[in-house]
């Protein structure tokens, strides 16, 4: 890094005032619309060096970081060594291995600079999709704008016959250095592109430049991409479209990568391959049977459902569909195709019981005894619930009339066994190590 204050022809110990003073001359001096077209290549290299220095000069942060290490990155540079550049390391600091390798790394390292990075970045893009989608599959289409490489100059940036003068400012490597810290009194060198030659150590005049791309190497190119989900797919997952974003002489292009996320649905959850529901239905149908239509599928149908008369559905009772769930994505395939099966559908029955006082006449209570059994059908529950009669006596017999019905939701809650651990062990001295205590002693 070229020393700032040498750029703009000024004292290390100038004030803010005095800053900006040669920064307006020397902007004025290397402006790129103030010489002529032959230098104006480098009059923008100037200007860009001289706007650079003012802008970490004439902020008061940025100018301690780099009066103190020598760098403007925000992560702490190289300290101004004084005598002994070992010196860090006879101060009875440990160090370790990883420490020596950074420090004789940062100040030997590789003469040509580090390898440059050979790929342009990857584009991501974040979508909502329904669990339609999933069921049916899906083709994402977005229309995607991104850099190629000239189809004028083929990604040199300049005419044919153009001739190139060697970047003033990598020197023609094509990379700069940046000094970071990465210990007390040691650095590393890392390698960026160079801005003003675009990684490629090379400039060429104004007038020499491609006419197509304007010397950026690069042109735009709208396409549409298409990003397909297939049915069965996972509810969260990232598809990718490789070597479709922006496209760069001497690299790599990177990926399109689309990440999708599954909205929650209104009727159904998903687990797995199977889909779970709710319906709920009267006691007098859960006793009955019946046939309804049930549920709207995810592609449109509707579902029915025949109950046969006799068969009872009781609290928490699931009807199990079977391929009525999600299609399974990646089935094998046999001689005679693909199986295309499904998992299951699972829907859980609710029971709506009557309100109190149901029933119209006194009359209607004795049909519905009458219609159904007054006896438990198990013998051990039977048993169980069985109170002998020497203790159901006429005068043992309390009537309790003060009750009321709760459900399993409004039970009062009540303390773990854990919690009552800690009272114990502080009433019998468990903390202190002492064991119980006695709390009297007998003469």
């Amino acid at each position: 890094m070229p020393d700032l204050y040498e750029v703009l022809q000024v004292e290390s110990k100038a004030s803010s005032s005095e800053i900006k003073k040669a920064y307006r001359k020397l902007a004025l001096k290397y402006h790129p619309d103030k010489v002529s077209e032959e230098d104006r290549e480098e009059a923008e290299i100037k200007f860009k060096e001289i706007s650079s220095a003012y802008e970490v000069l004439i902020d008061e942060g940025r100018r301690e970081e780099y009066d103190l290490y020598g760098t403007t990155d925000g992560s702490g540079g190289v300290p101004n060594f004084s005598g002994d550049p070992f010196e860090a390391f006879n101060s009875g600091q440990e160090y370790g291995a990883e420490d020596f390798f950074n420090f004789f790394d940062g100040f030997g390292g590789q003469p040509q600079g580090a390898p440059k990075v050979n790929r342009t970045e990857d584009a991501q893009l974040d979508v909502k999709i329904t669990l339609e989608d999933l069921y049916n599959g899906k083709t994402i289409k977005i229309t995607s704008t991104r850099n190629i490489i000239c189809t004028h100059c083929q990604g040199t940036g300049a005419k044919k016959k153009a001739v190139h003068k060697k970047c003033g400012r990598c020197d023609g490597e094509g990379t700069v250095r940046k000094i970071r810290r990465v210990g007390p009194g040691l650095v590393t060198q890392d390698f960026t592109d160079c801005t003003s030659c675009k990684g490629t150590g090379k400039i060429y005049r104004t007038k020499d430049k491609c006419k197509t791309c304007e010397g950026d190497k690069t042109i735009e190119e709208t396409k549409i991409l298409e990003f397909e989900i297939l049915k069965g797919s996972p509810s969260t997952d990232t598809i990718v479209l490789e070597h479709e974003s922006d496209e760069y002489p001497g690299k790599e292009t990177g990926d399109v990568r689309l990440t999708y996320d599954c909205q929650e649905h209104a009727v159904f959850e998903r687990k797995g391959d199977d889909l779970y529901t709710k319906y709920k239905i009267p006691l007098a149908d859960a006793l009955c049977g019946f046939t309804k239509n049930m549920v709207k599928h995810l592609d449109g149908r509707v579902i029915s459902v025949p109950i046969p008369k006799g068969k009872v559905i009781r609290p928490g009772d699931y009807i199990k569909l079977k391929n009525e769930g999600m299609p399974i994505k990646n089935q094998s395939k046999s001689w005679f195709g693909s199986s295309n099966k499904n998992g299951d559908l699972y829907i859980e029955m609710e029971i709506e019981f009557p309100q109190d006082n149901w029933f119209l006449e006194k009359n209607d209570i004795f049909k519905v005894k009458n219609l159904f059994p007054n006896e438990l059908l198990n013998k051990n529950d039977i048993n169980k619930q069985r109170i002998d009669e020497n203790s159901s006596s006429e005068a043992n017999i309390d009537m309790v009339t003060d009750f009321s019905i709760v459900q399993e939701k409004n039970l009062p809650e009540y303390q773990s066994n854990d919690d009552n651990d800690d009272d114990d062990a502080y009433r019998y001295g468990k903390d202190t190590g002492a064991g119980p205590q006695a709390e009297c002693t007998t003469q």
